[in-house]
């Protein structure tokens, strides 16, 4: 397991998929990208598309949602390590890349996740339970709970760290250097506000609010458990 499959789910990304597609290319682990182009009105599949055979673009004309784009990723993915990554980063260096799948593939732990840059309350509990950046072995993407509500919008990271927790993966966090470009900087700002609301409420349907504070005690409490050993382990 040395090489990376990445996987990108957009939806009318056109100005910004290309800053991170061209990253990932650059970066010698990473041997395969695959976009998954949902319900895309703009030059989305088109842009990713001009970045080469090492891009696979699925163009889904209809809106099948994030959780069901991933899911068609990841069966596609012919490496076991798989990257899953937003389209929508800004500043993303290709050393958050390496920094995000090296753990992984040398089988310290199980998954990693993200810390963006400007996430400054996750920085500061040292966990984002809902990144959109996480490498992992795809035998842990095999849960069904993880692709229990499809339909859902947003639901898929809080799925992921239910089934960590449950079946015990270990995990750490790993802070990059690229920015989370907020959905008020998408669109205008009552829309990002509205965007933000439906968002929540959508976790919530899956994930009530008093387990989300749970996820992220707990979540926070291991990462830096599993940290400690590793450092333990290596004799820092």
């Amino acid at each position: 397991m040395n090489k990376v499959s990445a996987i990108i789910a957009a939806k009318n990304e056109e100005p910004r998929i290309g800053a991170v597609l061209e990253v990932l290319k650059k970066n010698f682990l990473v041997e395969e990208i695959i976009v998954v182009a949902n319900d895309c009105s703009d030059r989305t599949v088109e842009v990713a598309e001009s970045y080469g055979s090492k891009v696979r673009v699925i163009n889904e004309p209809r809106s099948i949602g994030k959780t069901r784009a991933i899911k068609k990723g990841v069966a596609l993915a012919k490496n076991r390590c798989i990257l899953l990554i937003d389209a929508d980063l800004k500043n993303l260096k290709t050393t958050d890349i390496t920094n995000l799948v090296t753990p992984v593939l040398e089988r310290k732990v199980e998954c990693t996740t993200s810390i963006r840059n400007n996430s400054f309350f996750c920085k500061l509990i040292d966990f984002d339970i809902l990144t959109g950046e996480r490498a992992m072995d795809k035998q842990i993407l095999e849960d069904p709970y993880i692709w229990s509500h499809e339909k859902v919008g947003y639901s898929l990271e809080g799925l992921m760290n239910e089934s960590f927790l449950k079946r015990k993966k270990s995990f750490i966090s790993v802070v990059i250097q690229a920015d989370a470009i907020r959905k008020k900087d998408k669109q205008r700002a009552i829309n990002g506000l509205y965007s933000d609301m439906i968002m929540w409420l959508n976790v919530f349907k899956i994930i009530p609010f008093h387990k989300i504070l749970w996820q992220i005690a707990k979540m926070s409490y291991l990462n830096r458990r599993y940290k400690n050993s590793l450092k333990s382990y290596s004799g820092c």
